[in-house]
């Protein structure tokens, strides 16, 4: 119970503004001084709810994101439940998990059969929740590495197996296990607390965001590249200012991941937005000609590329300076001789500049015959383009191939295991004493 000096005065206060959000209308007073009590005493039960959620132990999955194999990536593992069935500290905590996640439904109502499972690598899972700074990294990693397993787009095709931000957002819940409750808090702008969920009620039934795509067939990712993306995020938060490009590339793939939000409420030209800020940031500038050729810079300085990789890069090394870009600068009309890339962003740019500044949506099409590898929806090429520009910058961070294909780098392994036993073989023995 409350003090009661302290609980006359907070209820005297929260009856008077109900009187004056009714208009000073008299004769409520007794109405008005129930209502204030009923109010405050759901607050405090919601103080002390949320207090006691760190007693519990909290699941870590993705509910929508089926896969076959547990894939481990730095001190991660993430993978079917049914993986970890020898992993758990509790047995309680597992069976009342495993009832938890049989409440997910996609929707047509249908249980979700594949949702996976999140922990630390080698280790039980005892519900311990991450730092708030893990949490951010593993959220950033998941959704850009399966992002990343997204083909280009091309025109007219399916999206049966395509992966969006909502698929790959890793959910982090406390399961009351005694109780066989769950309670959740949700919104940023507005925080709501929802709780008292009984796992063991039949009728209760987990649904997913409206727009939610349930993708076909088992997904997977690149470890590599979930490690990459974790550990340069996580090294961004623990020491913000310290490495400016772990910094860009941390802030470049939260647009990405908004850009690829499935809710239609998001509209194409609000994407093109979020991608060319994202440009913005892993680039270090808003002024687009100057972004354009960092970004060429950044590819020409990529070692033994070839013209095919402009199916990985979008970019190729082939590009020269044959495009025309005519602007006006000072009243004046001038006229650049720029690469096929620095030509698709300016004009990326400019339609991004038409949607801020004008209030115009201009045509969402690049249409340029003799530059046809960028040709398409800006926000499909840009999209593309961001995820290797991610892929090779993180090559200044101890990743230089990460934008390469796993056979690729599989192949180049073998050969390197290949010369250094080959050179031992060569090495003279020693000689016998």
């Amino acid at each position: 119970m409350l003090p009661t000096a302290t609980t006359h005065d907070h209820i005297s206060r929260r009856a008077y503004e109900i009187f004056e959000a009714r208009g000073r209308q008299h004769g409520h007073d007794l109405e008005d001084w129930l209502q204030a009590e009923r109010e405050l005493q759901n607050l405090r039960g919601k103080r002390r709810t949320l207090k006691s959620l760190d007693k519990h132990p909290y699941l870590a999955f993705c509910p929508y994101l089926p896969l076959r194999q547990v894939i481990e990536f730095a001190e991660w593992e993430l993978g079917p439940f049914e993986s970890f069935e020898d992993r758990w500290a509790d047995p309680k905590f597992k069976s009342q998990s495993q009832k938890f996640l049989s409440k997910f439904v996609d929707n047509s109502g249908n249980q979700v059969e594949y949702p996976s499972l999140l922990c630390r690598r080698g280790r039980r899972i005892d519900g311990q929740l991450p730092s708030s700074q893990e949490i951010e990294a593993l959220e950033t990693a998941i959704a850009f590495g399966f992002i990343d397993e997204n083909p280009r787009h091309a025109p007219g095709s399916q999206g049966f197996s395509v992966i969006t931000t909502d698929n790959a957002e890793p959910l982090f819940w406390p399961i009351d296990v005694e109780a066989g409750q769950v309670v959740v808090t949700s919104g940023l702008m507005v925080r709501t607390l929802g709780g008292g969920y009984h796992i063991d009620d039949a009728e209760l039934a987990i649904r997913p965001p409206l727009d939610l795509h349930m993708q076909l067939g088992f997904q997977t990712a690149d470890p590599l590249c979930l490690e990459a993306i974790y550990k340069t995020v996580l090294s961004s938060l623990s020491a913000p200012g310290a490495n400016p490009t772990a910094d860009q590339i941390r802030t470049a793939i939260g647009w990405l991941a908004k850009a690829w939000r499935n809710t239609a409420t998001v509209h194409w030209a609000e994407r093109l937005v979020f991608l060319k800020t994202a440009f913005e940031a892993i680039t270090g500038t808003h002024k687009t000609h100057v972004s354009g050729q960092r970004l060429r810079a950044l590819f020409e300085a990529v070692p033994g590329t070839t013209p095919t990789d402009s199916d990985r890069l979008v970019w190729s090394p082939a590009e020269q300076a044959v495009h025309a870009w005519t602007y006006t600068q000072g009243g004046k009309q001038k006229t650049d001789q720029v690469t096929g890339l620095e030509h698709w962003f300016r004009s990326f740019g400019a339609a991004r500049n038409m949607i801020i500044h004008q209030g115009v949506v201009p045509p969402l099409t690049y249409t340029n015959p003799s530059n046809q590898e960028y040709e398409g929806s800006y926000v499909f090429t840009a999209e593309y383009l961001l995820r290797a520009v991610v892929k090779v910058s993180l090559g200044q961070l101890g990743y230089p191939d990460l934008w390469r294909s796993t056979s690729w780098r599989a192949i180049k392994a073998t050969m390197l295991q290949l010369e250094a036993q080959e050179q031992a073989n060569q090495r003279p023995a020693a000689p016998k004493p």
